[in-house]
């Protein structure tokens, strides 16, 4: 049984009071990446690299220099400079571009270990069969030996008073000790037998500790509150927390405070039948009834969305992950189920999931990047959105929300076996996906798909909470009733 976003409202209304009042669709607890790629789009901190102050999610820091236009979580430093390390290569301190996907480094030059070996002295040689290294000489490994004290080549029936050692790496050495593990807490390390790690700052700590975002506190802090990682100190005893509120006998501790049983927006009471509370502001209803970030807005406006708790014209720009593209500009938008970035354009470069590669040095199949160009290969058709970002056109569409069970493999289709979440029963669905053109899934996550010529396919990032699903219909069913009336 498939739902239809376009149905008739009062066939909405009735699939509302059995879907929720029966519980059908559960919400998976399972951690996976798209609580990840979520938390990516909820966040943009500020960071600092030396004088000055960057986000990490559009810039890189390196060596206390700023590169815009490179996120960090995509980026390598060369020296001060930032780079894309699928496409270029960092040789001692120089940048250039790859020629290969192969392509290592030997000092200041980039060569092709399958064809060349890099010696001591970064002296690069022909690479022969049966050779190595030997000094910054190559050497035929069949007839000679190469001592390690005077790094030279002797005939295999001379004595040596060293003991051989063939060298087929780029310089001899010892091989390098296993690292202990290091525990991070932020940039540093520290050591979480002695210490405990709280939003990237580590305190001394004892058994008692507990974190509250990015401070401490202990049981024994009798006047001391924690609420949704907030501290609140100097709090009479007794009090408790609702939600990030603290209440204090029974009443809400604001700065104006309300009767008993009004309900607390920021610092104020509001009247939940006629207005909403968006982190701490109250607005009026008739404005919107969702939140976004602060702000109230409608999502049947057409020309509004909402791109990370920020409200947008969408004639002029789409959502990338936290970030905003805006429209005939020179960037692209490149997503996965974990992160969303923005690249400059450049002839032949395209997506692979959330990373911008040069298809003369790779391909990409299903979001996998394999060091194999091939000239026949295949891009991927489109990238999947936020469940936000395809409202309300969606909302004209034949959709559903299926659950991957199990997926396999057909030459070149994916077979993927759907759960539909959103029925009275269990109905289950078998869809063939070319596999290379469409996005990743994860085995068990939910997703938006949307019935084509060629059967349903994937739109959504994955839906875990069930408040998202609930959205989605009561957004589609105002919509729908909106064009009827």
């Amino acid at each position: 049984m498939e739902v239809y976003a376009s149905t008739a409202c009062l066939t909405i209304l009735c699939f509302f009071a059995t879907f929720f009042a029966q519980g059908i669709c559960v919400h998976d607890k399972r951690s996976h990446s798209n609580t990840d790629f979520n938390g990516h789009m909820a966040k943009s901190h500020h960071l600092q690299c030396g004088n000055e102050s960057y986000v990490s999610s559009r810039s890189s820091c390196c060596n206390g220099h700023v590169t815009n236009g490179l996120s960090q979580l995509v980026a390598d430093c060369c020296g001060s400079k930032a780079y894309n390390s699928l496409n270029e290569i960092c040789c001692d301190g120089s940048l250039f571009t790859r020629s290969s996907a192969q392509v290592q480094c030997c000092g200041k030059v980039m060569y092709l270990p399958m064809t060349h070996l890099c010696c001591v002295e970064n002296n690069v040689t022909e690479r022969k069969e049966n050779h190595g290294c030997c000094g910054k000489e190559s050497f035929d490994m069949t007839t000679h030996i190469c001592c390690s004290n005077t790094l030279t080549v002797k005939l295999k029936n001379e004595s040596s008073s060293d003991s051989p050692r063939t060298y087929m790496g780029s310089s001899p050495g010892t091989r390098p000790l296993p690292k202990v593990p290091e525990f991070k807490c932020g940039s540093e390390t520290y050591n979480p037998q002695e210490e405990i790690c709280c939003s990237g700052n580590s305190y001394k700590a004892s058994a008692l500790t507990m974190c509250c975002g990015e401070s401490i506190y202990t049981p024994f802090d009798e006047n001391v509150l924690c609420c949704n990682g907030t501290l609140h100190l100097n709090v009479p005893k007794q009090s408790e927390c609702v939600g990030d509120v603290v209440y204090t006998n029974s009443t809400c501790h604001l700065s104006a405070r309300p009767r008993l049983g009004e309900h607390c927006c920021g610092g104020q009471a509001f009247e939940p039948h006629t207005h909403i509370c968006c982190n701490g502001h109250s607005h009026n209803k008739k404005y919107g009834n969702f939140c976004c970030g602060s702000d109230v807005y409608n999502p049947h406006n057409e020309s509004m969305g909402c791109c990370s708790g920020h409200l947008y014209n969408k004639s002029e720009k789409e959502c990338c992950g936290n970030l905003l593209l805006e429209h005939n500009s020179n960037k692209i938008c490149c997503s996965s189920s974990t992160h969303a970035m923005l690249y400059d354009t450049k002839p032949n470069h395209f997506c692979c999931g959330h990373y911008y590669y040069n298809a003369s040095l790779w391909s990409c199949c299903a979001e996998h990047l394999k060091p194999t160009p091939s000239h026949n290969s295949v891009h991927a058709e489109y990238r999947l959105k936020p469940l936000t970002d395809l409202i309300p056109d969606i909302c004209k569409k034949t959709v559903l929300f299926g659950k991957v069970e199990s997926v396999a493999l057909d030459k070149q289709h994916r077979l993927v076996v759907l759960k539909v979440v959103n029925v009275f029963k269990d109905s289950w669905h078998n869809e063939s996906l070319d596999h290379c053109r469409t996005p990743a899934l994860e085995n068990g996550m939910t997703y938006l798909w949307e019935n084509t010529n060629n059967g349903y396919k994937p739109v959504s990032i994955p839906v875990e909470k069930i408040s998202d699903i609930h959205m989605f219909y009561t957004v589609c069913h105002q919509h729908k009733c909106q064009k009827e009336g």
